[in-house]
């Protein structure tokens, strides 16, 4: 009976040890299994904190702008790069200081006659080519509405100086009646204007916005004559191409200037003609302080 029971005693522990090992082998597989789910769970959270972490891309935009202040760096140590302000546009060049000659008459039309100073339109033609060789040796630019002689209308003389924005129109005439140098300015009502080169004006009465600056250059012509000890006679009348000109205008009538000195005469003449170069030159001192 002893031997029975060790055998079977011996017989039962071999199921007793199984039994333990398949109970130790199934906690076993249990713990790597749930070991397994908690490394890939760790797994799938890193990869989550990794995909959350990584910038998104955004499309430039040309209308985007810059979020770091003018005048700091950036993280990369470099200056970042600001939007330039819209450049200044530059200021028009100023108007080059240019007179307006403009010998009366021509061509089929004769003018005054003058008797041994020949026809008005040869006299102040030769007037003007003589005052634009000394305006020249000034530094003064100088245009003539002829330089020959061909016939001129008044509406071209004038478009010639308004195309040419003259600062200063001299129209020449002569005469063999009176005495010393006459000077007319347009009898038309001054009107003012706050840049007259830039407002739509009548083509007729265009001189009316010019009446005071055309004033102020005809007393320089009678402050410079007067110095030449030349009668001065100023008035005004309505003269075309006088009354169409863009430009501070006077009109000029050279007359004898006494019984015994005619209008041929060299002396006087030139006498005239450096009156009025010098009127001409304290014009553009004035001409270049007005806005």
């Amino acid at each position: 009976m002893r031997w029975i029971e060790r055998v079977e005693e011996t017989a039962a522990r071999p199921r007793t040890r199984t039994a333990k090992l398949r109970s130790c082998g199934l906690e076993g597989g249990m713990r790597f299994a749930l070991a397994g789910v908690l490394s890939l769970c760790f797994v799938s959270m890193a990869g989550a904190q990794q995909t959350s972490a990584r910038p998104v891309a955004v499309p430039p935009s040309s209308t985007s702008v810059p979020t770091t202040p003018v005048g700091s760096q950036s993280s990369s140590g470099t200056a970042p790069q600001t939007v330039a302000p819209t450049p200044v546009q530059p200021r028009p060049p100023e108007v080059r200081f240019l007179v307006l000659l403009d010998p009366a008459h021509g061509g089929t039309e004769s003018g005054a006659t003058l008797g041994i100073a020949g026809p008005e339109k040869s006299y102040t033609l030769a007037l003007a080519m003589r005052l634009r060789a000394m305006l020249s040796a000034h530094g003064i630019h100088s245009l003539l509405t002829r330089d020959a002689d061909v016939t001129l209308e008044n509406d071209a003389r004038a478009e010639i100086a308004n195309r040419a924005h003259a600062s200063a129109c001299i129209l020449l005439h002569a005469t063999s009646s009176g005495n010393g140098v006459h000077l007319f300015t347009s009898s038309l009502a001054a009107v003012a204007q706050a840049d007259p080169r830039r407002a739509f004006l009548p083509w007729q009465t265009v001189q009316a916005a010019y009446g005071t600056q055309s004033l102020r250059l005809e007393s320089d012509f009678d402050a410079a004559l007067t110095r030449q000890q030349i009668p001065v006679l100023a008035t005004r009348t309505s003269l075309m191409p006088l009354d169409s000109m863009a430009c501070p205008a006077v009109a000029i009538e050279v007359a004898p200037l006494d019984a015994n000195t005619p209008l041929t005469d060299a002396s006087y003449q030139q006498k005239i003609l450096e009156s009025l170069d010098e009127a001409l030159i304290a014009w553009r001192g004035e001409w270049r302080q007005q806005p």
